[in-house]
């Protein structure tokens, strides 16, 4: 990652501890890491492509330990402890108006994890796209509501229960479902 941008982040990150992120500017950013607006605008857009930046490096360098059925769990596990050791960022961005955005950027991630997860197990299967694709849309969507819900409980559960119960959920049923569509 490129140093200027983690410097970025890191200042972003101290400033969501103060504010929510539809109060934070470009100033306030480059004021606490000393840089300029032009610096800033150099890497950036706005705001939330840097939040986004930010979001998805996390998440990826997360999942890409783990981007096989069997470890999933683990992935997932990976997350929640990554939100819950930034719990006053997390809830400033959830908080927000910008919570949508924040869902997209959630969303992409764990969709470009399960999609592939679901393409390894489909490799030996004729299964078509859209269903595969609906695999992963669920399950994505299914994750996402699980982290708000932990996310609006102030993140009081034990992140491992839940992804132990999650897992008793989804056991078998990727390859299930791709064996109900294969042709």
């Amino acid at each position: 990652m490129h140093k200027t941008k983690q410097v970025l982040i890191d200042s972003l990150n101290k400033v969501l501890l103060q504010k929510q992120i539809d109060k934070v500017t470009v100033k306030d950013i480059v004021s606490e890491c000393d840089l300029t607006r032009q610096t800033f605008y150099n890497y950036f857009s706005d705001i939330y492509e840097l939040v986004e930046y930010s979001a998805c490096s996390n998440a990826k360098r997360i999942l890409q330990r783990s981007s096989d059925y069997e470890h999933w769990q683990d992935a997932f596990y990976d997350i929640m402890i990554k939100l819950r050791d930034n719990q006053i960022i997390v809830e400033n961005v959830y908080k927000s108006i910008y919570r949508d955005l924040m869902g997209k950027y959630i969303y992409k991630v764990i969709y470009n994890h399960i999609i592939q997860i679901v393409e390894n197990l489909a490799e030996n299967l004729v299964v078509k796209q859209k269903y595969k694709d609906f695999i992963a849309h669920f399950y994505t969507l299914s994750f996402i509501a699980v982290i708000y819900e932990w996310i609006r409980n102030d993140m009081n559960a034990d992140p491992r229960e839940i992804v132990d119960q999650i897992g008793v959920l989804v056991q078998g049923d990727f390859q299930k479902a791709l064996q109900r569509y294969a042709q």
